[in-house]
């Protein structure tokens, strides 16, 4: 987003999750792709920053809201879009008083890959992702139960109160 204004691609996007189109593409790699064609490279935080405006702008204009996940949630997102080779790495810029920011740029190769509609599904094909019903989540509780939980009673010797 560029000063109060939607990119095209973002209104795209925001459009289709008023229209109900949620599952269809992950709106956070549809929005990192349409980004980088866009600036060419950029750095994570530069992104997330953005990102959050976007989906600000989204909520106060289209009345949607994109769920943003945190900071961290975004770099491990970037990372495994670039572990599936969708988003490369560019350069490195040395910022003086904090840690050198690190550019990342789109594959070219990789803009029509399947892979950016799902990006978790495509590294994890082995993993189920479909959502289970009440019935096979009581199954599997029962059939895989949790600990105990925390013992009770008299704490270990080594954590003595003196």
């Amino acid at each position: 987003m560029i000063g109060d204004k939607l990119r095209d691609f973002e209104i795209n996007i925001a459009t289709r999750f008023k229209a109900g189109g949620h599952a269809a593409v992950s709106p956070k790699a549809e929005w990192i792709k349409g980004h980088l064609l866009d600036v060419r490279s950029d750095y994570i935080y530069g992104m997330w920053k953005k990102y959050v405006s976007f989906s600000r702008a989204a909520l106060e204009r289209f009345m949607v809201s994109i769920h943003l996940g945190t900071y961290s949630s975004f770099r491990t997102y970037v990372y495994l879009l670039r572990k599936l080779g969708l988003v490369l790495f560019d350069r490195v810029e040395k910022a003086e008083p904090e840690i050198p920011r690190k550019y990342y740029r789109l594959n070219m190769r990789q803009l029509d890959d399947p892979s950016w509609k799902a990006p978790f599904q495509a590294l994890y094909p082995v993993t189920d992702w479909k959502k289970k019903t009440s019935r096979e989540k009581h199954r599997l509780r029962k059939k895989y139960p949790r600990g105990k939980g925390r013992r009770r009673g008299r704490p270990p010797k080594y954590f003595k109160s003196e």
